[in-house]
């Protein structure tokens, strides 16, 4: 049932360890491929920091992609040492993180995408959260793990 798993992982190490886990787990469990993706974080262009709703941070912080690429080999590494077939995608950045990780899903042929919650309080669907995007407009079967 869920043969290729994209397990969307983000530069929190809690979050990014329970949807590793996760993915472990239902991949273990299924035979299934797993997808590492991670989308670069991007500096927010001064326009959009204008457009912030109250809360949204103005800036997020510039992310190396040597960085990005350590998080992900990382979490391939694992996965594999388990005895997981895996591997590892980095999109750029250059829009939407969601809409970003559901087209790399789109590519990979995901049965299933693994994404962390930020938190269980209605400002983060309020405010847009890349989990929610996801949840709302994924084509196939989400697991949202806390």
């Amino acid at each position: 049932m869920f043969e290729r798993i994209v397990a969307a992982i983000d530069s929190d190490p809690d979050r990014s360890t329970r949807v590793e886990q996760a993915a472990r787990e239902l991949a273990l469990a299924c035979g299934s491929d797993v997808l590492v993706a991670h989308v670069l974080d991007v500096e927010r262009s001064a326009r959009m920091v204008a457009a912030a709703k109250p809360g949204v941070p103005p800036a997020l912080h510039l992310e190396s992609e040597e960085a990005a690429r350590a998080l992900v080999d990382g979490a391939v590494e694992r996965l594999q040492s388990a005895g997981v077939r895996a591997g590892g995608e980095i999109g750029a950045g250059a829009g939407s993180t969601a809409r970003e990780l559901l087209e790399i899903g789109r590519e990979f042929n995901a049965s299933v995408i693994i994404v962390g919650a930020r938190g269980a309080h209605m400002s983060d669907l309020l405010l847009g959260s890349v989990a929610h995007k996801i949840v709302h407009l994924a084509e196939c079967p989400v697991l949202l793990v806390r």
